[in-house]
């Protein structure tokens, strides 16, 4: 996991340079540049698997951010020895190329390789690794944040669709899809369903899974699943005193058995006052839901940072594919088969680049099980009558917990993560406190911490 940065054009160097020095906070334990001609490549590093530095360069270069947990099978394919998954990707790439290399990653990555004055961009199917790029006066540029590209002077920044590959070359650029989540026959037995379910995410899980293991917990279903099956990990906890998720957390930590297991947080109003442009310049927005949702997460990570822990767990993902939201519930079968793809399609801009940038401004690696590919291509199948059933949300993934987790937490109510925490009511009262009123109140207060 890292930070990855890199350009094409006469000026190339300074701009990769200033690049990484603006996302630095994403690899503190090293930083490297390759150069081919007019195209530099540049990483900033977050060491968690292997001790291979980057960008790899021989010939050709690699510039990569993800793991890919599927490497030591494509190292044995290729008869390479070696513990880094960016040297397996590399090998892979050099002798495939990077459209059939990428059918075979089971990971969450994001990476640029150059070869012959060639720039090559790509993003995993679910966007849970981040990428972005623009042009100005002659000069391409990608990498992991926005206001990277900022610090060069490139104001219009696109975002690297999630499957697809970005082909550069001589001024001339080409975004196409490289990769998707299969499809097959519709699952409409819950007995089958509930035991494929909890058989997946089991394996999603123990293949993130990492010593030490932080898990960003909120006592709901999603992250008490993930708790259930990452023995060893710590629960990081984070709310306004009193509120619904530091009252749960402790109670689910309870019920698992895992009150020695769990850190609480309990945020005071300065603390979330003195966070405000720390949060905003992370998430590059002020918008107050994605503050108040990114504000407690960038506690939990901050503070498992602190802990000595690189690799954090989340329940992202299991609202979109298991129909966790109070609007689905209206929704006939089709209709919400048709939203959940929609909001799975749309995630990655909606929760993944968010939540990636909080925690990486703690240098702390976010994992995603619930997105694993395996188990988001199961999560298709699944007929949405088992999704949503007799008014119960999440249905399927319930019955599945059921194997694992006591009745209590398995059948859990969501709470909006902006309020369980007490953090968008904190904020509200900051914003009074400081002399704003009227329609859009807290907006303009959060807008005046961001430039």
């Amino acid at each position: 996991m890292c930070g990855i940065a890199g350009a094409a054009g006469k000026d190339s160097k300074p701009a990769v340079k200033t690049m990484l020095e603006t996302i630095r906070h994403r690899g503190p334990d090293g930083w490297g540049a390759s150069f081919l001609g007019d195209i530099t490549l540049g990483n900033v590093l977050l060491k968690i698997t292997g001790d291979r530095s980057q960008p790899i360069c021989n010939n050709n270069a690699l510039t990569y951010n993800g793991e890919i947990y599927n490497f030591r099978d494509i190292a044995r394919k290729l008869h390479i020895t070696t513990d880094s998954d960016s040297e397996a990707l590399f090998a892979l790439i050099g002798k495939e190329g990077v459209e059939k290399a990428v059918a075979e990653l089971d990971g969450d990555y994001a990476f640029a390789c150059a070869a012959d004055g060639e720039l090559r961009l790509a993003r995993d199917p679910a966007g849970v690794k981040p990428l972005y790029y623009g042009i100005a006066g002659g000069l391409f540029a990608f990498a992991s944040e926005k206001k990277a590209l900022c610090a060069v002077g490139i104001n219009t920044i696109r975002t690297l669709t999630p499957g697809h590959m970005l082909f550069c070359s001589a001024g001339k650029f080409e975004e196409k899809r490289v990769s998707g989540f299969a499809t097959g026959e519709r699952i409409t037995d819950e007995d089958i369903a509930s035991k494929a379910l909890y058989g997946a995410l089991e394996q999603a899980v123990k293949k993130r899974n990492h010593k030490p293991c932080a898990i960003a917990f909120s006592g709901g279903l999603d992250s008490s699943l993930i708790c259930a099956l990452s023995p060893g990990a710590k629960l990081y906890s984070v709310g306004m005193a009193g509120s619904h998720d530091i009252r749960q957390t402790t109670k689910a930590a309870r019920l698992l058995g895992l009150e020695d297991k769990l850190h609480l947080h309990e945020l005071t109003a300065n603390e979330v006052e003195s966070a405000i442009p720390a949060v905003i310049k992370a998430i590059e927005s002020s918008d107050p839901q994605k503050v108040s949702i990114a504000m407690p997460l960038y506690f939990a990570s901050k503070d498992a940072g602190r802990d000595g822990i690189r690799v954090m767990l989340s329940g992202q993902g299991a609202d979109e594919l298991f129909a966790g939201y109070k609007r689905y519930e209206s929704q006939e079968h089709n209709e919400l088969e048709l939203s959940l793809r929609k909001d799975l399609d749309n995630i990655a801009a909606n929760n993944l680049e968010r939540d990636d940038a909080v925690t990486m401004t703690n240098a702390v690696e976010l994992r995603v099980p619930y997105l694993d590919r395996q188990l988001v291509e199961l999560a298709l199948r699944i007929a949405p009558e088992l999704k949503i059933h007799n008014g119960i949300r999440k249905y399927i993934l319930r019955m599945a917990a059921k194997e694992i987790l006591p009745d209590e937490l398995v059948f859990k109510e969501k709470k909006a993560a902006q309020y369980s925490s007490g953090v968008h009511s904190q904020l509200e009262k900051l914003a009074r406190k400081n002399g704003y009123s009227g329609e859009r109140f807290l907006g303009k207060y959060l807008d005046d911490f961001f430039c």
